[in-house]
């Protein structure tokens, strides 16, 4: 049986093959970034400097060394839209950003 009750976001640590120890960082089943600690600790600081005044910035972006894929989100009033590639977007909350950016630091 599968739990499907595992609770988004979540940061955990990886082992890259050629990278070493990484953070990847789950956002829904389907969507993850595979970061190195110093992409999570720069990410981290992003995320905690748009919680503290969204108005400063509009978007934010990221190119992860470890994946093909990007990370770029707008930031609003209502929290940070992260692009997944397509015409949606995911979502998160305020809470959501102030706890990614509590766990990359901290990973």
């Amino acid at each position: 049986m599968t739990d499907h009750s595992v609770p988004y976001p979540l940061v955990r640590r990886v082992s890259h093959r050629l990278l070493g120890d990484m953070l990847r960082m789950t956002l829904s089943e389907a969507l993850h970034y595979d970061l190195t600690l110093e992409e999570g600790r720069t990410l981290s600081r992003a995320f905690t400097a748009v919680a503290h005044d969204w108005r400063r910035t509009d978007f934010l972006y990221l190119s992860p060394v470890g994946m093909d894929g990007d990370f770029s989100a707008t930031v609003h009033a209502e929290g940070v839209d992260v692009d997944t590639g397509g015409d949606a977007r995911h979502r998160l909350s305020w809470d959501d950003v102030r706890e990614l950016a509590e766990r990359l630091a901290v990973e």
